[in-house]
């Protein structure tokens, strides 16, 4: 059956955007876009502009069930991590179960902000059912921690068995995320995107995030060799001194995509790996996380200017208050006034779906491509289609389903 929409406003982002366009669909699929099309049958929606479904690049959604942020934002970094590993510890004896429940809350709480695609960081015990009847796709990357070499062994295995698990839904897919450079060693990040271009899986690693991670890399010393101490897990071959971010992203060239996840602090060396492995290479900024902890400027501006891909994540409700996605692209709207906005839709949409490894089914309008769009009620003579959208809320939509009058109510 093929369902036909005539939309106001049409952002493919592979193009200019169309004003008055008939998407026609089938099997959940666009398989047809006209200019000014006239079909009888096509649901009339000239009030609306809609987008691709936008793609939410890095968050945890076990922690979804948080009202508010863990700790205080004066809250050193490391304390911060200290606070995290608290939450996990308060789980009951039921931990899968209540993981579960957190993560379809939070893929509940995306789609209702016009998420179509989530690249989430996983941690085992994993059910299945935490993606249950799930409308959003899920790139299930699993977490890979590794100072222990007896520990990192068994995740590196539990990593390959995730890789190859058969997802009873064609909503997830399989990733991989070696923690932090505080978290794993340096061989578990070359197995882990040795793994990544062994399955062509996405792989996510938090980088340059902290002054506190660089010092560890850079002197040995600091809160996050305290934390490590703490924990009996701080080993001096591990981290002796004279180390730089650029180095970790320079292993990472090997995975088939890898997302940089913050980036906050990214020296020119860098950049420059950065630069050189575009079609590899994505950094992930997370606006309200950054500004949670007070960080200094982002340097969003320069990347872009240096032509390296940056995209958008939510990280989780455990630094940000919610899982807005459209949020975090508003916050750098009034953070970076001269990114043009055609540019933040980009970062979203098409690029976050590249660096997740979905650029031929997300992120663009074309046919082909899956019918979850991002909606936007604009009215029927909108003077400034996109100044209205980036300060309204988008609605997912799966135009393969068919719209009702609840979908079509305005707020």
């Amino acid at each position: 059956m093929i369902r036909r929409y005539r939309v106001g406003w049409l952002f493919t982002i592979s193009g200019t955007p169309i004003q008055d366009a008939t998407v026609s669909v089938e099997d959940g699929r666009i398989v047809a876009i006209e200019e000014n099309g006239v079909w009888p049958d096509a649901v009339d929606l000239r009030s609306w502009a809609i987008m691709p479904a936008l793609v939410n690049a890095h968050t945890h959604l076990e922690f979804s069930n948080l009202e508010a942020p863990l700790g205080t934002e004066a809250m050193p970094f490391p304390q911060w991590i200290t606070e995290v590993v608290r939450y996990r510890q308060g789980f009951g004896e039921d931990l899968a179960v209540e993981r579960a429940h957190a993560i379809r809350n939070g893929l509940q709480q995306s789609a209702s902000f016009g998420v179509g695609v989530v690249g989430e960081i996983a941690t085992l015990p994993l059910l299945e059912a935490s993606y249950d009847r799930s409308q959003v796709h899920v790139v299930s990357m699993l977490e890979v921690l590794g100072l222990d070499p007896e520990r990192a062994a068994e995740r590196i295995v539990q990593a390959e068995t995730h890789a190859g698990y058969p997802w009873s839904s064609k909503l997830v897919t399989p990733g991989i995320s070696p923690h932090a450079p505080y978290t794993v060693q340096m061989e578990i990040v070359d197995q882990s995107a040795q793994l990544s271009q062994k399955h062509q899986l996405p792989l996510a690693m938090h980088l340059g995030e902290s002054l506190e991670e660089l010092e560890l890399l850079e002197k040995g010393t600091g809160p996050f060799r305290v934390m490590l101490e703490n924990m009996g897990l701080f080993q001096a071959e591990d981290f002796p001194g004279g180390r730089k971010v650029s180095e970790y992203i320079q292993h990472l060239t090997s995975a088939y995509r890898a997302l940089v996840v913050h980036g906050n602090y990214l020296a020119e060396a860098s950049s420059e790996v950065l630069q050189q492995f575009p079609d590899k290479l994505t950094v992930c900024y997370c606006p309200r996380t950054h500004a949670y902890f007070h960080h200094p400027t982002h340097p969003i501006e320069e990347m872009l200017g240096q032509g390296i891909r940056v995209v958008l994540g939510t990280d989780s409700r455990a630094s940000s208050p919610d899982l807005n996605l459209w949020a975090e692209v508003q916050h750098v709207h009034h953070a970076f006034p001269d990114i043009p906005a055609e540019q933040l839709l980009t970062m979203v949409t098409r690029d976050a779906a590249y660096a997740l490894g979905l650029e031929e089914s997300y992120g663009t309008i074309e046919p082909g491509y899956q019918a979850r769009v991002a909606a936007f009620a604009v009215g029927s003579d909108c003077p400034d289609v996109l100044a209205t959208m980036l300060a309204g809320q988008p609605r997912l939509w799966d135009l393969g389903a068919g719209l009702n009058e609840l979908d079509l109510a305005t707020a």
